[in-house]
């Protein structure tokens, strides 16, 4: 596991430990890492995007429990989601310690608004 890695499943551990979803299923392809936490009918991807430099957060409706078969297409982004302008990273000239903050940036924008789009689910998933 490295680092990026580390730090996103501290900074997103509070979906498990607050909120009861499930321990992250941890994928890693040729320029990103992807972490599913899921619960009932909804699941949060987090994509460490390493080409980018940045880190993104989405949601998705589950089907019957489990991810759809196109679920890229599925996902809404978090600051869609809330109606907030996305910070971007500098792509590859973003360092080491501003993708570390972006990560908990990132977390802190969730777990800042996660009990309203819970709350709210059935509008989000329109």
């Amino acid at each position: 596991m490295n680092v990026f890695s580390s730090i996103t499943e501290e900074s997103f551990s509070y979906l498990i430990n607050e909120y009861g979803f499930s321990e992250p299923v941890a994928t890693d392809g040729s320029w990103k890492t992807t972490f599913f936490y899921e619960k009932s009918d909804i699941a949060i991807e987090i994509e460490l995007n390493y080409r980018e430099m940045d880190a993104f957060v989405y949601m998705i409706k589950l089907e019957n429990g489990k991810l759809p078969n196109d679920h890229e297409s599925a996902r809404k982004m978090l600051e869609v989601l809330i109606n907030v302008e996305p910070v971007k990273s500098n792509g590859d000239h973003t360092t080491i310690q501003q993708f570390e903050k972006g990560i908990t940036n990132k977390s802190t924008l969730l777990k800042n608004n996660l009990n309203e789009i819970l709350k709210t689910r059935e509008k989000v998933f329109l």
